[in-house]
């Protein structure tokens, strides 16, 4: 069988309380692969689209190419942090309005100025589906 991805935009049926939701494609973040692949599985049942990075640099390579809907980003990173991801995307016109939401285990983390949201892990699958629809919904406005 082959799989199409969803155009980004499509609307698609799925069960539960997501029952109709715009397909969004997310950048998740993170130097641990088992985090990334986590969220991927954890997001891709409810239809978003997810492409992995493992470094904030990557990330940015990959974002320049193909801009995401939203970013998942970890704070603590060993190539340069998830502030720096965020400083670096809110100076390039292409990404700047891409909304970021910044994950950490830190609760006394500080606020990372230019990003959406932060979740301070652990968190809830719902309460991450609440964040990142806000996100998408917050960045489809302002473009």
């Amino acid at each position: 069988m082959v799989s199409h991805p969803l155009p980004t935009g499509a609307i698609i049926a799925v069960s539960g309380r997501d029952a109709i939701m715009a397909v969004s494609y997310l950048l998740v973040v993170d130097d641990d692969p088992q985090i990334t692949t986590l969220l991927r599985i954890v997001l891709g049942r409810v239809g978003w689209q997810v492409r992995e990075s493992h470094s904030g640099t990557q990330a940015l390579d990959i974002a320049r190419q193909r801009p995401p809907d939203a970013v998942l980003v970890d704070l603590w990173m060993p190539d340069m942090t998830g502030a720096d991801v965020v400083q670096e995307m809110v100076t390039e016109p292409k990404l700047a309005k891409v909304p970021v939401i910044v994950t950490t285990g830190d609760p006394e983390a500080p606020e990372v100025s230019g990003a959406f949201a932060t979740l301070t892990k652990p968190f809830s699958v719902e309460q991450l589906y609440r964040t990142i629809r806000a996100a998408t919904a917050a960045g489809r406005r302002s473009n």
